[in-house]
């Protein structure tokens, strides 16, 4: 289990979770699930639209992987505003998660609940579906690529022991060909420890910021 500094960490979900909620005679059907762009995350709300079709209301939530607390977007989808998408979002973010949508289908069972009741509904079924799913920890790491000899492999793999690093990739023919990823607030350092340790003698690409979970 790599240690990775708080700052770096992000959470997100592996798997879906489902949960559903009754009140009143309405019924509340919640899937949450890891969308890391809005592009996905709309397929997936569409996808829950086109299932319940003949549902009332089709709720939803969203924040991204990347830039946490500023990237999100959520719809009452009719509803009184900041009674569904609203506390959707919060059972998220009080779950620490990024890049997750949280969709919340609702039949209407013919008892109008009143706003609180009804945010508490959503709210509800949001965080039974979160419970439901299966939680990842990872990070948001600078990634490269390394090319080097075998005869220096072992002590590469020694500093990537140090971690927090994570091999993404690795490539054995002529040379030895690793991706890693390594946590931002670290990055800097561990490439100089690389060069500094192999004499110069190792290729390093950087490939941009991606992320990287542990399994």
């Amino acid at each position: 289990m790599l240690n990775i500094p708080s700052e770096d960490l992000i959470r997100t979900l592996r798997s879906e979770g489902c949960s559903e909620v009754r009140i009143k005679g309405s019924r509340f059907i919640a899937l949450a699930a890891p969308a890391f762009e809005r592009e996905e995350a709309g397929k997936i709300v569409r996808a829950e639209e086109k299932k319940y079709h003949a549902a009332a209301h089709h709720c939803w939530a969203w924040r991204a992987l990347e830039d946490g607390q500023a990237s999100f977007a959520y719809n009452d989808d009719g509803e009184p505003a900041g009674t569904a998408g609203a506390p959707i979002l919060k059972a998220i973010d009080g779950e620490g998660l990024l890049g997750v949508v949280v969709v919340v289908t609702r039949y209407f069972g013919g008892v109008k609940l009143g706003t609180g009741p009804l945010a508490r509904a959503y709210s509800e079924a949001a965080a039974e579906a979160l419970a439901g799913a299966a939680a990842v920890k990872g990070m948001f790491g600078a990634a490269y690529s390394l090319t080097l000899d075998y005869s220096a492999l072992g002590l590469v793999n020694k500093l990537i022991e140090t971690g927090p690093v994570i091999v993404i990739g690795r490539d054995f023919q002529e040379k030895v060909g690793l991706k890693i990823a390594v946590a931002p607030s670290r990055a800097e350092s561990f490439i100089s420890q690389l060069t500094d340790s192999t004499g110069g003698r190792i290729g390093i690409e950087p490939l941009g910021p991606r992320p990287v979970f542990q399994h």
